[in-house]
């Protein structure tokens, strides 16, 4: 069994010798196709130098190809309706033609408190009415004031006539 095992492997390596050897030798040459073609052409460009003012660069690639083969982009109904609004918007813009709130500001707007102008009339305003105010609650205060002293003497007859009829006096 052992035997059989070992000339199984043996052949097995042999095989696989003989495979890597096949496959290991040069191969005919075949023709270059256009892919290679094209890179060895690239690759010669890119070797060829080119003079810029003084200086040889490099690698610059002539590229001289055509643009009739490229397939044209075309607009779709959206992309249409889009662009319709996108220019109605713009014209409302351009005859609106907003302009910032900050670049309408002047100095005056921002650094002087309008107030201080008004400041004599509003003090002229309020001293007015302070006075006003006192007169009215000085005028208020007199019936106030009358029958408090009615009161007062009311009060005191009552008192004296009451001392009087108890005997205090």
């Amino acid at each position: 069994m052992f035997l059989q095992s070992v000339q199984s492997l043996a052949v097995l390596v042999l095989v696989c010798c003989s495979v890597l050897v096949v496959d290991g030798r040069p191969q005919e040459k075949k023709s270059a196709t256009s892919d290679q073609i094209e890179r060895r052409q690239d690759n010669e460009e890119l070797a060829r130098a080119t003079k810029i003012g003084d200086s040889m660069v490099y690698g610059l690639i002539n590229n001289d190809s055509e643009d009739k083969d490229a397939k044209q982009e075309k607009e779709d109904f959206d992309s249409k309706v889009l662009t319709l609004f996108e220019n109605i918007q713009q014209k409302i813009v351009k005859a609106l033609n907003p302009g910032a709130i900050v670049d309408k500001a002047t100095p005056e707007d921002y650094e002087k408190n309008p107030i201080e102008d008004y400041e004599a009339f509003r003090l002229g305003i309020v001293s007015g009415v302070d006075f006003l105010a006192k007169q009215l609650n000085a005028a208020l205060d007199v019936p106030k004031k009358i029958v408090k002293k009615t009161n007062k003497t009311f009060t005191k007859a009552l008192n004296d006539i009451g001392a009087k009829l108890v005997g205090l006096e």
